[in-house]
């Protein structure tokens, strides 16, 4: 394998045969200082984290069944070399979605224009199979919201999908189903690549959720995104951040 240093980003470019992954060290570093007689295990903890994308992909052909709709931070986006050939969709709070094929192992790759083009599939025919697929992914959970007997005082985290949790986003049926459930808006972050939290906005637990959606990132191991979301079950819209106080401007650790 090749491995680069990309200093600015504090990350390491890993290229090999079947291989491209950017492997990003702040959060581990971070997760040491905070803990350091956790480091051996944290470090442990991390390479187990990153070697499916250091598995060589084989050369399986191109499978509209394993299309799903990936959400990333716009940061990890910016890192992918190829990301012009990929199919993006903008979500705002700093994420965007693209196509990706998951495969055995727990793998994710996003799939080049070429290669579907190649396959003799439309721009069209990637977004539907794209958005079909990650709906079917997410039925039991729609299922699970809608039959819940209550609603949490702090709401729902979903950390049961590594690669894709995020891809809620992406699924309509989740978002009308939070909001059915809650009876009006409701808050969403995705903190971590694998982990999505969601409260309805009218509950009093909503004003700490902001700080709540930043804790998780700051001590995310693959983070995404530090803001929020608002849906009313059509449509996601980022929150506004609030304004930092005066006082933070000669303090910044305040407005943290």
């Amino acid at each position: 394998m090749d491995i680069d240093v990309d200093e600015p980003r504090f990350s390491v470019r890993v290229r090999a045969p079947g291989v491209d992954a950017t492997l990003p060290l702040a959060p581990l570093q971070h997760a040491c200082v905070r803990d350091p007689a956790r480091a051996g295990s944290l470090i442990a903890e991390y390479v187990a984290s990153v070697e499916a994308q250091l598995t060589p992909r084989t050369g399986t052909a191109l499978s509209t069944g394993r299309l799903l709709w990936c959400v990333r931070s716009d940061r990890y986006l910016q890192s992918i070399e190829r990301v012009g050939e990929l199919m993006t969709h903008s979500i705002g709070a700093g994420m965007t979605a693209f196509v990706a094929e998951d495969l055995p192992a727990s793998i994710m790759r996003g799939v080049p224009r070429g290669e579907w083009a190649r396959a003799g599939l439309s721009d069209d025919a990637v977004r539907q199979a794209a958005g079909a697929n990650t709906a079917r992914r997410f039925i039991k959970l729609v299922e699970r919201i809608r039959g819940a007997e209550r609603i949490p005082a702090d709401g729902w985290r979903m950390a049961g999908d590594a690669l894709f949790q995020g891809s809620i986003l992406m699924a309509p049926d989740v978002l009308r189903a939070f909001v059915e459930r809650a009876g009006g808006d409701v808050l969403i972050g995705i903190p971590d690549r694998g982990v999505a939290l969601a409260i309805p906005a009218a509950l009093p637990a909503a004003q700490r959720f902001t700080p709540r959606v930043l804790r998780e990132w700051r001590e995310a191991m693959n983070p995404c995104s530090r803001d929020v979301l608002l849906t009313d079950g059509e449509t996601l819209r980022p929150v506004p951040r609030r304004r930092t106080p005066a006082a933070a401007m000669i303090l910044p650790w305040l407005g943290e």
